[in-house]
């Protein structure tokens, strides 16, 4: 009994959130609202267009945040993390996701992927390292975060951490298992740790031709 007093508190307090007058969330589905949703804070933006959201978490903290995912969308599996200020992440439309992990995660930091890109299994996009490097001499913080931004009709193999402050051009291919940490040119495929172009002049498509 006190176990289920404990999740109902939960379960309140995160409605409470949820629904609270200065956080607008249109068209989340309501399973996500049961269990994968914690939200703290106010001032939050979250705008659902698809109609193919599977097992997504998604937590908030901080406030400001604005979460965008365009009609088409199909996520099968994802953890959507904000903290901090001001945060946005945008889903392009038609683009399909199989398990990601994407963190918007220091103020004014974004994730911005764009329309008919497809992102495999076990990805990592994020726009911070989390924890602070601080230079010796002047006691200055040097790894401040870095906003991510995926051109259209990106295709992103297994595996794949895109780190922050990273462009990826339209048309690019990323090699199962590699580590970006430089832009990546469009129409290029680039693999490897970390990531360097293996291939340009080219495009691709979903369909084996």
């Amino acid at each position: 009994m006190k176990r289920f007093l404990i999740w109902f508190r939960a379960k309140a307090l995160n409605i409470r959130y949820i629904f609270d007058k200065h956080n607008s969330i249109i068209g989340l589905p309501l399973f996500c609202i049961g269990g994968g949703v914690n939200i703290r804070g106010v001032n939050h933006k979250i705008q659902n267009s698809s109609k193919h959201i599977g097992d997504i978490r998604l937590d908030l903290y901080g406030g400001g945040h604005s979460l965008v995912i365009e009609e088409g969308v199909v996520i099968n599996k994802a953890n959507i993390w904000f903290e901090d200020q001001n945060c946005s992440i945008k889903i392009g439309r038609n683009t399909t996701i199989e398990q990601a992990h994407l963190a918007a995660a220091e103020d004014n930091s974004s994730i911005e992927i764009g329309e008919d890109c497809m992102l495999s299994s076990g990805i990592r996009i994020t726009t911070t390292d989390s924890h602070s490097v601080i230079d010796i001499e002047s006691g200055k913080r040097v790894n401040l975060a870095k906003s991510v931004r995926i051109g259209n009709h990106v295709w992103i193999g297994a595996n794949c951490i895109i780190n922050k402050g990273v462009t990826i051009g339209d048309n690019a291919v990323v090699a199962g298992n590699s580590v970006v940490t430089h832009d990546v040119p469009a129409n290029t495929i680039v693999g490897g740790v970390p990531a360097k172009v293996i291939r340009g002049a080219i495009t691709w498509d979903r369909n084996r031709i």
